[in-house]
């Protein structure tokens, strides 16, 4: 018997392992969200030190039933309302075990042929099915890879667009004009976007101011004022070269009004990128491309996370460039060793996804892709973003309905973003009050460890969101939750 390997083992050990998955589904809504427990907690548990002798799987199951799992923030209990959705579907769950299993770190094509031409097909299928740019499919100029997540395809796009306008200005690492190099990034965005900047050593990083907009009733940047900036570090000698936007923001759900920021990026030969990590997965929904969708075509590169909305787990971050060329010889990087090299390459004009990242070795993602989109279906997917919608809708009426609570913009898809303006008997809450007074009833609904919400700032405005995240939510559950937070907030001026 092989030690290392018996698939005897595997074969009985991987069913005690989906049989433990499948129970821990069934009995989630038992569990609390959050544990309550401390940091730390988990050394007091285990030993200190590895055992010395293999322990059998049974074993190492059971301990993961008693001392891991409780204690994980259950992400996938229907009363799970933070954040975003980091949502699994059995498909993708399917896939990655398989994906795991053979482990085949495709860096070339040579290096595991159906990995990266799995890729190649998945990446495609998604500009079809979510209406992006054809331009981006790989048969034509522009391309797309399975990325991390979507921090690390920020900074591939910041750095793809320093290497462009280095190649334009026909200068090298040398240059003093380096040090004049100036990156944007909207206001609302996330905080990837400065830090892609910081770790590039862009010396200059502007926040573009935001503002709220009535006609579209949520927060965006104003392009003229963008444009200003622009000029202004013009003619001060610097070099804007790289600009960050967003689709569905981490805060608001707030979009940027991509099209008209496209039009001053392409006057002032800045490369823009749009993260549209969480709203992305809408786009499957034609209504919903043609509301936030415009513009694309625009834009030179854009990521979307699949670990969200679209159910395929973490490390699913799907980033599309519109220039493959200049992409990819912005990551090569000095001579290819002789261990790398192979024919197909250059004959058949084949991608080497190691010439899309960082990194050499990566995961064999487009399985767990092509399990999930196969199993579910275009139609699954858009059922499963206008289901959550749906919910989000429930949510928003409940706020609306009562004037104790107010929107503070309107609700963006399944986002909804509120607070409680108003005591239990109708009054105002002051205005130096009403931020600690919201933070209060956040950190009361989440000592119940039943929910878990967070809130967000915006202009010194302190509010909390609210959105659908979980297959198994109802519209029972959300009625439930509303009914807790009357509940806490009149508690609140006892």
């Amino acid at each position: 018997m092989n030690k290392f390997f018996n698939t005897d083992t595997l074969l009985a050990s991987g069913q005690d392992a989906l049989q433990l998955i499948t129970e821990e589904y069934h009995n989630m809504e038992s569990k609390q969200v959050v544990p309550d427990v401390k940091p730390g907690f988990l050394r007091h548990l285990l030993p200190e030190e590895a055992p010395e002798k293999a322990q059998t799987m049974k074993e190492i199951i059971a301990d993961t039933r008693r001392f891991i799992i409780p204690n994980l923030t259950q992400w996938q209990h229907p009363n799970f309302f933070a954040y975003f959705p980091s949502n699994m579907s059995h498909g993708a769950i399917v896939g990655d075990m398989i994906s795991l299993a053979f482990n085949t770190p495709g860096f070339t094509w040579v290096a595991s042929p159906a990995s990266t031409e799995l890729e190649n097909i998945v990446v495609d299928w998604i500009v079809k099915f979510l209406g992006l740019p054809e331009g981006w499919l790989i048969k034509n100029r522009g391309g797309g890879t399975i990325s991390n997540t979507i921090g690390d395809a920020i900074f591939l796009s910041v750095h793809a667009a320093k290497h462009k306008k280095m190649a334009e200005l026909s200068i090298d690492f040398t240059d003093v004009r380096m040090l004049k190099f100036v990156g944007y990034y909207s206001g609302i965005c996330h905080s990837q976007n400065y830090k892609g900047l910081y770790i590039k050593d862009i010396p200059y990083r502007r926040e573009i101011p935001i503002y709220y907009n009535e006609q579209v009733q949520n927060y965006q940047i104003k392009v003229d004022e963008f444009e200003k900036m622009v000029e202004k570090d013009i003619s001060e000698g610097l070099i804007p070269f790289w600009c960050g936007t967003t689709l569905g923001s981490t805060s608001l759900g707030c979009n940027d009004p991509i099209a008209e920021v496209a039009a001053v990026c392409k006057k002032h030969g800045i490369f823009l990128n749009v993260d549209a990590a969480w709203a992305g997965a809408a786009l499957v929904v034609p209504e919903i491309r043609e509301e936030i969708g415009k513009g694309l075509e625009g834009v030179d590169s854009m990521a979307i996370n699949f670990g969200k909305w679209n159910m395929c787990g973490n490390n699913s971050a799907v980033f599309f460039v519109a220039d493959k060329l200049n992409y990819r010889e912005s990551l090569l990087g000095g001579p290819t060793p002789e261990f790398l090299k192979n024919k197909f390459t250059n004959e058949y004009d084949i991608i080497d996804y190691k010439d899309w990242q960082i990194g050499l070795g990566r995961r064999f993602n487009s399985l767990r892709f092509w399990y999930m989109i196969r199993s579910l279906g275009v139609e699954g997917m858009r059922e499963n973003v206008t289901q959550k919608i749906e919910l989000a809708k429930v949510f928003e009426n409940h706020v609306k309905k009562n004037s104790r609570f107010e929107m503070i913009c309107k609700r963006e898809l399944a986002l909804v973003c509120w607070r409680l303006v108003k005591d239990k008997d109708g009054n105002p809450i002051p205005e130096d009050k009403i931020n600690d007074v919201n933070k209060k009833l956040l950190d009361n609904i989440n000592a119940t460890n039943q929910y878990h919400l967070v809130g967000s700032v915006v202009q010194n405005l302190h509010f909390l969101r609210f959105v659908i995240c979980n297959h198994n939510t109802t519209a029972e559950h959300v009625e439930k939750f509303w009914n807790l937070i009357e509940e806490i907030s009149n508690k609140l001026f006892d």
